[in-house]
């Protein structure tokens, strides 16, 4: 348990908890580096937490007509929380850690969940093509030229969202509570460069820590919330594309060609940047997987 500097001659000043007041012993080994208690850890968490999720959602659908569908889906939304859990997600997404920084205040972990996106937005469309037999143009073409510019096919499909809470890693415990989920200090929040080229070397340097995030004072906990709703990773916004033919070869069977574009237009996702204090915080190094082409055929009965 955490005390004031004020309560011991040299911080931090800490009382044994509930879970060593049977072995007081324990906890003499664990605070001792000269018997190898040197970054012990307590993990506080529990298998429960609370969570509050709040939204407005919005659809606009167009059904088949003209060979024309679509529809699309607006999402605004807020997700908080004080349980992280133990399976979080990385890469485009980070998670806080999910112990407690301090076993005591649950409170204190209340933050945006970390897939937490403010906007998203979800739209797809299936588009028949207006050629060959039965279309508004080629309407009296061959058997061939049918075979060839008839019965395509596009289907779209349109995916946008904003960047997700970013947390703060590798402060070290200062509170001498041998806490888990030890956090920095924020001291303020850094200004978004998203078109900074990382000096001499590839990738973008999202943010600069500028003193923004720091170690705690000895005897104190880290000031920053699990997850910090005001600095988040860079926006997700992709574009994946279908485009197929149907041969109708009997009245039972269909052969449909189709080939699929994920990530069409090779548009650069950025994976979250680099959150772990240090010289390389705020760069982003990696992004998600380029545009990728894939051909399949399907036989339908």
């Amino acid at each position: 348990m955490l005390l004031p500097n004020t309560a011991c001659v040299t911080p931090p000043c800490t009382a044994p908890s509930p879970y060593f007041d049977k072995n007081p012993t324990l906890y003499t080994v664990l605070g001792n580096p000269a018997q190898n208690g040197e970054g012990a850890t307590v993990s506080g968490t529990k298998s429960n937490g609370n969570m509050e999720y709040n939204s407005l959602q919005a659809v606009l659908q167009k059904q088949m007509t003209h060979g024309l569908q679509y529809q699309v889906s607006y999402t605004f939304s807020k997700c908080m929380s004080d349980s992280t859990g133990y399976y979080g997600a990385w890469e485009n997404a980070l998670s806080a850690s999910a112990y407690w920084q301090n076993v005591y205040d649950q409170r204190a972990e209340w933050a945006p969940c970390y897939y937490d996106a403010t906007h998203v937005v979800s739209a797809y469309a299936i588009y028949d093509l207006p050629f060959g037999h039965g279309r508004a143009l080629a309407q009296n073409a061959n058997k061939v030229v049918d075979a060839v510019i008839g019965g395509w096919q596009i289907s779209p499909i349109v995916s946008f969202r904003t960047g997700f809470p970013l947390p703060v890693y590798g402060a070290s415990d200062q509170s001498g509570t041998f806490s888990r989920g030890s956090r920095a200090d924020c001291n303020s929040i850094p200004k978004v460069t998203p078109d900074m080229p990382i000096q001499g070397a590839g990738g973008i340097q999202w943010f600069t820590n500028n003193g923004n995030f720091t170690t705690p004072a000895v005897g104190t906990f880290g000031n920053c919330a699990p997850q910090l709703g005001s600095l988040r990773s860079p926006h997700y916004a992709d574009i994946d594309l279908s485009l197929h033919k149907n041969f109708q070869l009997t009245e039972r069977f269909r052969l449909q060609f189709r080939t699929d574009f994920i990530n069409a237009f090779n548009h650069v996702q950025l994976n979250a940047p680099n959150m772990g204090l240090g010289t390389t915080m705020g760069q982003i190094t990696t992004a998600q997987p380029p545009r990728n082409i894939q051909f399949a055929l399907k036989l339908y009965y």
